[in-house]
C-alpha cells in the first residue's frame, strides 16, 4: 500500500455496522513472521475468551510493532467515522482516544470452533483479521457443510445469521456487542491451520465538567 493511499474497504449491514477491509499481503506475511519467532514465549489467552481453540495467544506488543499496525489505526479511524455518520455515535475519537485493550491470535485445527460470543462485555467494538486460510473439506454428510471455518454474524433477531468467507488479508471491525460464531470444519491437509487475530478497542472519553 502507498503512503497516503485511501484502503479499500467494503459497509455490511449484518443487523449492526460491519465493516470490512483489505490489509495488503505484505503487512499479512510480516505479522505472520513475527508471531512464529515469538509464539512461544507469548501469554495464553483461552482462559478469557470463548473459542474450543487449543492455541489462542495474546500479542499486543508485537502488533504494535509491526508493519500492519497504522492499518489498523487507518481502519479504526474510518469505522468510526462511519459509525458517526450514521449516528451509531455522537463524536469521532481521534488516534489518542482509542484504545486496544486485548489482542490475540487464534489457530484453529480441525474440530475447533467458536460458539455464538460477544467482546469485551459488549462495550466498544472489536475486529477479526484473517492472516491463514487452509483448504477445508465440505462434508456432505453434516447439515452445516456450506458453512464449515466461516464467520458468522447474527442479526438483530438473534437467529438469522450472515456468514462471510475466510480470505486472507480481510479485516472486520464491528460492534463489540454483536454476537458471532466460527462453525467447525475438516482439513484436507490435517497439519494446517485456520489463523485469525482479533482486537478489541474502545474510546476513551473525557469526564464531562459537572
Amino acid at each position: 500500500m502507498i503512503l497516503g493511499e485511501k484502503m479499500e474497504s467494503k459497509q455490511i449491514i449484518h443487523g449492526k455496522m460491519v465493516k470490512k477491509y483489505k490489509i495488503p499481503l505484505d503487512q499479512i506475511e510480516d505479522l505472520n513472521n513475527r508471531y512464529d519467532k515469538a509464539k512461544e514465549t507469548l501469554d495464553k489467552m483461552g482462559h478469557k475468551l470463548a473459542g474450543r481453540i487449543d492455541s489462542e495467544l495474546s500479542i499486543l506488543p508485537i502488533v504494535q510493532s509491526a508493519l500492519i499496525f497504522p492499518s489498523f489505526v487507518e481502519s479504526i479511524q474510518d469505522y468510526l467515522k462511519t459509525c458517526m455518520d450514521t449516528k451509531i455515535i455522537d463524536w469521532l475519537p481521534n488516534r489518542e482516544q482509542v484504545e486496544i485493550i486485548a489482542c490475540w491470535i487464534n489457530d484453529m485445527k480441525e474440530g475447533e470452533f467458536n460458539p455464538p460470543h460477544t467482546h469485551y462485555n459488549t462495550v466498544g467494538w472489536s475486529t477479526v483479521l484473517f492472516l491463514k486460510v487452509p483448504e477445508i473439506i465440505d462434508d456432505t454428510k453434516d447439515p452445516h457443510k456450506f458453512v464449515d471455518g466461516k464467520l458468522g454474524f447474527f442479526g438483530t433477531d438473534g437467529v438469522s445469521l450472515k456468514w462471510e468467507t475466510p480470505v486472507v488479508g480481510d479485516f472486520y471491525i464491528f460492534q463489540a456487542n454483536h454476537m458471532h460464531c466460527v462453525m467447525p470444519f475438516k482439513l484436507k491437509n490435517k497439519n494446517d491451520v485456520r489463523r485469525s487475530m482479533s482486537f478489541n478497542f474502545i474510546e476513551k472519553r473525557e469526564p464531562e465538567d459537572v
